[in-house]
């Protein structure tokens, strides 16, 4: 009875030692990148539109039949139909004002269209959507600062 009280007791210090070294206050991701990546993709993000475009494809919305219009509206945008892009855009924001990512690609859309103002109230917006990650945020501020 005496060898089984023991083996419990080490057991029991075993696993809480374990434990204790085992914990480390650095936070390590497998997607951790450097600043001066990070620095470089905000650069490509404001100088190439196809880097900034790859970037918005990326954004989902959270909703299912938002996302459904958005993969449409950004096949057709790929294939350069613009119109047809713009209309699926518009039929997800009469589902939802809500969507960032309705926002973001309507702003992309009229910055390739050259309505710059129209791109710029279309981030603007957006903006006021509490709900919004905070790359989404980066994003829209590169239609708000953009001049091309």
């Amino acid at each position: 009875m005496n060898n089984f009280r023991l083996i419990i007791f080490l057991s029991v210090v075993f696993v809480l030692l374990s434990c204790a070294s085992n914990q480390n206050n650095k936070y390590i991701t497998s997607d951790s990148i450097s600043v001066e990546e990070f620095s470089s993709s905000v650069e490509l993000l404001v100088s190439d539109i196809n880097f900034l475009e790859d970037e918005i494809f990326k954004i989902n919305a959270k909703n299912p039949s938002v996302q459904r219009i958005l993969v449409n509206s950004d096949a057709y945008l790929k294939a350069g139909k613009l119109i047809q892009a713009n209309s699926e855009l518009e039929r997800a924001l009469r589902i939802t004002k809500k969507e960032g990512a309705i926002y973001l690609r309507l702003a992309h859309l009229r910055l390739v269209q050259g309505l710059l103002d129209e791109s710029k109230s279309f981030a603007s917006r957006a903006l006021l959507i509490n709900e919004i990650s905070s790359w989404e945020r980066l994003l829209l501020n590169v239609y708000l600062k953009s001049s091309t």
